[in-house]
């Protein structure tokens, strides 16, 4: 496996440590650059972002983890991180989707509960298979077209619920929000933190953590063994306006490839490991 860390720099301060034929410009004020952990380039990003928040700017503003497979790595895993690529807005609950914010964690806010169907305007939903809005959390929603892989293939571990158009005709939407049936810990395997320079250690197995910093790691459990499908226990990321803490989505090497095979869209697969305590 191999892994790269991907920054999208603030492009007025992009020439203190990159080329300009380094990476790739995004318009006139950013550019992505890829970069490895061993590069001696990597903790400089640490040390502006650091310079630049003193002085409420920013260095980078967004990373995003990327790890590479080889085919032998992949056909040798058993389970995989689902990512969704496909986000659009607005959320849920600019739609009328209804919270019970009171049984939520007071200090991240995870753990409100749904208490209406999903409500979303269709016009902004992707054609895709797979999308999840703007606030994260369980808003992810799926076609009917993998529905029908689901259920032809006998894929376990999944359920559907139906999603409604906002507004008060409210009719039903040919999408299904995910309903996993198990909720199953990371192992304490796991490195977080709340960037790719200031870990936390180890997963303490809490209701909630701040981001994954490493491949996910879950902790072995008996009903694995017939399932293709499950989300984690604890959710990822805290309540930050619309954005929810979000449980991650796992699914087996079989319901990976009848996705692939079939060609669906709104995937990105990470290899998850399981892992005894």
């Amino acid at each position: 496996m191999k892994e790269l860390v991907e920054f999208r720099v603030i492009m007025r301060y992009a020439h203190l440590l990159f080329r300009d034929d380094e990476g790739t410009n995004l318009g006139d004020s950013v550019k992505v650059v890829r970069i490895d952990k061993n590069d001696p380039r990597f903790n400089a990003i640490g040390e502006l972002q650091k310079k630049a928040l003193e002085n409420n700017h920013l260095f980078y503003s967004y990373y995003e983890c990327k790890r590479y497979y080889t085919e032998a790595e992949i056909t040798n895993a058993k389970w995989f991180q689902i990512f969704q690529t496909r986000h659009f807005e607005p959320a849920g609950e600019e739609c009328g989707t209804i919270y019970d914010e009171s049984s939520a964690c007071p200090i991240c806010k995870s753990g409100a509960k749904q208490l209406s169907p999903l409500k979303l305007r269709r016009s902004s939903i992707p054609k895709a298979d797979m999308a999840v809005t703007i606030a994260w959390g369980d808003e992810t929603v799926v076609s009917e077209r993998f529905v029908n892989l689901v259920k032809d293939n006998s894929l376990k571990g999944i359920t559907f619920e139906p999603v409604f158009s906002r507004g008060q005709r409210c009719q039903k939407l040919n999408y299904y929000q995910i309903q996993p049936q198990f909720y199953l810990d990371f192992s304490n395997k796991i490195s977080f933190g709340i960037d790719p320079f200031h870990f936390s250690g180890e997963c303490s197995n809490g209701d909630n953590i701040p981001d994954i910093l490493s491949e996910a790691y879950i902790r072995s459990n008996p009903v694995l063994e017939d399932l293709d499908f499950f989300a984690s226990r604890q959710t990822v990321g805290g309540r930050v306006g619309l954005i929810r803490p979000s449980h991650l989505l796992f699914c087996s090497n079989r319901m990976m490839r009848l996705i692939k095979e079939n060609g669906l869209k709104g995937f990105r697969f990470e290899i998850a490991h399981i892992v005894d305590e």
